[in-house]
């Protein structure tokens, strides 16, 4: 808590010292296509000034200045030539100027290179999906990782938490926002429960996800990344309540010409939602919590940005699991946990075309845990800081270099042994973006990494390049290596004298983009060496809490391959929106305490995931169906021969939502109501076995169907669109 406040105290020193702007004269507008389509988030402002904003997600922005006289309005965005107003201020306090912004050829024909990566952003020419989708999307009940777990290459699990990408393990992952790792990025596990990401959609403009060949910034994930960037200045001054059936919120927003405050409170409570659902576990103690957050951001016309942020979470849950020793009984599981987390982060432009970015951050997170007589406690904490400095020598090249190092430490007591471990990785990377033709394009990349802990560096060569076929198709490719730790539990019992764990990814992908249509395939081979194996001459035990008391070494190896494909139509019919994805996975590993080489217990061959969106623009209604299927994961049958040769029944579930938006006097709000499995399928995860192997126990949901509603309201109106 003191590296927390020390972190806070040094960033307030520059929150003092900048100041709000008022303004006595309003010029607002909106910004357009020369159809007179919307142009969100494009650049507005007064040349010669420190007045600007950025447009909303319907074009319009709102700008405040003091001066009489003459002026000159730009604005400018993305793929858009520059747009100039010369307005003359007289004895009005209100002005109304539109713009209209022409598309630049020679950028909406360049090249994109994304290989292995999905935006959800609104940079049209690569969004995949918008930060609108995941609150729109049936099954994802407003979290990011619930959206994109509709995409390709990641694999959504009920009975497990993280993100398991193109074969990879949870540990194999990671999430970083703005640039800098998320430390736990999702509420603590609890047994046989799948929990939610810490991240809702409004806090951010851009999201990537990486199921491979991922940028040089970043290290020590195998299999992929999700990176989250935050928001800058919000559209305007808000206060927002939600109330639903296991929290309620209240958040406001202060908003200045260049800066903005905010701020919101959470209290948790899913008693009313679990005590009205048939459940398949026994929760004794629902979630409950209580959360709060802080958020300073300044900005600059010429693009400095400043961000300062600070959260706090703690909540308990108490829930009866299966006996891992026992599976015919089950033990009281009760968890406490407490988070916290601050970071910094300030851009700097040296000139338009030189910026420095330098930023930290700080956050600790800790369980207190009794599983039945026996106590757990763990605390574990990471710090890092970043610098890099990025450039466009031409519009051909571009380019940045950069630094990163990170400590974090876990520290664990069981019941009387006190086990821990601090780990210091220092970085240095650099990329480039060349683009000796508007059809093709190269992206070549360097990262070293050096660990502490292990005494041991190493260097990881990645490029990327793409090649544009023709008006709306091209062909991408990436070859990258990927190394990182040995995961924390193997760290815990001072296993430090191995190699890093190293995976080596080839993509190809073809993907077509025409009028709101999105065609993608992409093909990849995924080797795995020096994977973490425990040396142990006893029998298979699949209990993921066993205790841990024997040697590994870096003899694990294994591969991953197959074929993604995602269509997405928001044209052919009006008002509705539907995408289909489907991965198709081929893998093996040998690693941890497997005794062969085979297809990991998390990992289904075929997934298919279908999503559909219709508005109806009066009365204000959106309607969603999400479907998912996978088939069946393996698990372990000590009476079969071949390990992990079962295979547990396909999974299917349907889910629909609904939100309605009202008005009441000056009261905005929306109504939503969703229901999780539908058609109420009895979905089977895998079997247990008892110790001699004659009685089979099935693994469950935690619920087969559910419903949820809640209401948000505002006093700031909402626009139809935005729905």
């Amino acid at each position: 808590m003191k590296k927390l406040i020390q972190t806070l105290v040094i960033a307030l020193l520059f929150l003092l010292q900048s100041s709000a702007i008022s303004a006595q004269i309003q010029i607002k507008g909106r910004v357009a296509e020369s159809k007179g389509k919307a142009v969100p988030f494009a650049t507005v402002y007064i040349k010669n000034s420190i007045s600007g904003a950025i447009t909303d997600s319907l074009g319009y922005y709102k700008l405040q200045y003091n001066k009489k006289g003459g002026l000159t309005i730009i604005a400018t965005g993305i793929g858009y030539d520059t747009a100039i107003y010369n307005l003359i201020l007289d004895t009005n306090t209100h002005y109304t100027v539109n713009l209209t912004l022409k598309e630049n050829s020679s950028s909406l024909n360049e090249v994109v290179i994304t290989p292995g990566s999905f935006e959800a952003n609104n940079d049209r020419k690569v969004a995949v999906l918008t930060t609108m989708d995941i609150y729109t999307t049936a099954g994802a009940a407003g979290d990011v990782v619930g959206a994109i777990q509709t995409l390709p290459g990641i694999q959504k699990l009920s009975d497990q938490t993280g993100l398991f990408v193109r074969g990879g393990d949870a540990s194999e992952s990671e999430a970083i926002v703005d640039g800098l790792v998320v430390q736990d990025p999702f509420f603590s596990p609890v047994p046989g429960v799948a929990q939610r990401s810490r991240f809702a959609p409004y806090q951010f403009k851009g999201i990537s996800f990486s199921s491979g060949g991922y940028s040089a910034r970043y290290g020590q994930a195998l299999s992929g990344i999700l990176d989250l960037n935050t928001n800058d200045l919000p559209e305007q001054t808000t206060i927002n309540a939600n109330i639903n059936m296991a929290a309620t919120s209240l958040t406001g927003s202060k908003l200045w010409t260049h800066s903005s405050l905010e701020g919101g409170i959470n209290y948790t409570n899913t008693q009313p939602f679990y005590g009205l659902m048939k459940t398949n576990i026994n929760f004794f103690q629902p979630p409950v919590g209580l959360g709060g957050g802080t958020r300073y951001v300044w900005t600059s016309t010429k693009g400095d940005v400043f961000k300062l942020t600070a959260n706090y979470n703690q909540y308990k849950s108490g829930i009866d699991v299966i006996n891992p020793n026992q599976v015919d009984t089950t033990l009281a599981f009760n968890l406490m946990n407490y988070y916290s987390t601050a970071s910094v982060y300030y851009r700097h432009f040296l000139n338009e075309k030189t910026f420095l970015t330098i930023e930290s951050s700080y956050t600790q997170n800790g369980d207190s845990i009794a599983w039945g007589s026996e106590k757990f406690n763990k605390q574990d904490e990471r710090e890092q800081g970043r610098v890099e400095l990025g450039t466009e020598f031409s519009n051909k090249l571009s380019g940045y270099i950069g630094s990163d190092v990170q400590r974090y430490a876990d520290k664990q007591l069981y019941d009387t042994v006190n086990l821990a471990f601090t780990e210091m990785i220092t970085a240095l990377y650099m990329e480039g973006e060349w683009k000796p033709a508007s059809w093709f394009g190269l992206k070549p990349g360097i990262r070293y990494e050096y660990s502490k802990l292990l005494q041991k560096s190493d260097v990881a060569p990645r490029i990327a390049a793409a090649a544009q076929l023709d008006k709306y198709g091209q062909m991408s490719a990436a070859y990258g290596m990927f190394y990182q730790d040995p995961s924390d539990k193997y760290l815990l019992f001072g296993n430090t004298k191995t190699n890093f764990q190293e995976a080596t990814h080839y993509i190809l992908n073809y993907q077509y983009v025409q009028d709101d249509r999105t065609f993608r395939v992409e093909g990849y081979y995924k080797s795995y060496n020096d994977l973490i194996r425990e040396i142990t001459q006893g029998p298979y035990d699949p209990n993921p809490y066993r205790p841990f008391y024997w040697p590994v070494n870096n003899s694990g190896y294994g591969y991953a391959k197959g074929l993604d494909f995602f269509w997405r139509d928001k044209k052919t019919i009006k008002n509705f929106d539907y995408w289909i994805s489907y991965s198709y996975i081929d893998t093996k590993r040998l690693y941890a305490n497997y005794i062969a080489e085979t297809t990991p217990d998390f990992v289904s061959k075929n997934n298919l995931n279908i999503v559909t969106k219709y508005f109806i623009e009066k009365p204000g209604i959106n309607l969603s169906l999400t479907y998912n299927y996978a088939s069946g994961r393996p698990y372990y049958n000590p009476n079969n021969p071949v390990f992990l040769g079962d295979l547990s029944p396909a999974y299917d579930d349907l889910v629909a939502s609904t939100s309605f938006l009202f008005r009441y006097k000056k009261l905005f709000g929306v109504f939503y109501l969703g229901v999780d499995n539908v058609t109420n399928n009895q979905n089977v995860l895998g079997y247990r076995y008892s110790d001699t192997g004659n009685e089979r126990f099935p693994i469950t949901p935690a619920l087969y169907r559910s419903f949820f509603a809640g209401i948000f309201l505002s006093l700031t109106p909402f626009k139809k669109e935005e729905l």
